[in-house]
């Protein structure tokens, strides 16, 4: 009977200091972690608002980005660019929509008045390789860029399909129209 309670006693003793120690790498790793996805929303946000040499978060937060962040559709990020004059060039919003392995997370760049998309960048996502995996190229992500408020941004009908891939595909064309006037929305509400 002694034996058993240390043994239990001695089991708890490891399970309490193991867990002190994962809270503690956690905690150091957390804003190292934070640091690195700022880094590369700069990064990207540079690629979607051409000149943009700085940005600033309007709403929203950088968890979004995180792999273990809001699975919520109605999540958004919203971030202004500034060129090196500290100029206003526009707005960026990060935004999610359900695509075939998961949600599909994209970037959008957005000019000032008229609100016209200037480009799109896949964030990240879990499709299947080889057919899913399409929608970070090129010309499927170029077919938004010119888009408004006034075109549809409909599946098959202004952006064409990727043949294998329509969920995938739809997934990004959601994010980029149902967060537009959101982001716009948004935008407004804060300037």
């Amino acid at each position: 009977m002694r034996e058993s309670i240390r043994m239990v006693v001695v089991l708890a003793v490891i399970a309490m200091v193991s867990g002190a120690v994962l809270t503690q790498v956690y905690n150091y790793t957390y804003e190292i972690i934070q640091a690195n996805l700022v880094r590369e929303l700069e990064e990207s946000v540079a690629e979607v608002l051409p000149n943009t040499v700085s940005m600033e978060i309007l709403a929203g937060s950088a968890e979004l980005l995180a792999d273990n962040g809001p699975d919520d559709e109605d999540s958004i990020l919203v971030l202004e660019g500034y060129d090196e004059d500290g100029s206003l060039l526009g707005f960026a919003y990060v935004t999610q929509s359900p695509g075939y392995g998961g949600p599909v997370k994209v970037l959008v760049g957005v000019s000032l008045e008229p609100y016209e998309i200037l480009g799109v960048k896949v964030l990240d996502h879990a499709e299947t390789p080889g057919l899913g995996t399409r929608i970070e190229e090129v010309s499927f992500r170029e077919q938004f860029v010119g888009k408004t408020l006034d075109d549809p941004i409909e599946l098959s009908n202004d952006i064409d399909s990727l043949t294998g891939a329509t969920v995938s595909a739809a997934g990004v064309v959601n994010a980029v129209r149902d967060g537009l006037p959101r982001a716009i929305r948004t935008y407004e509400g804060r300037r």
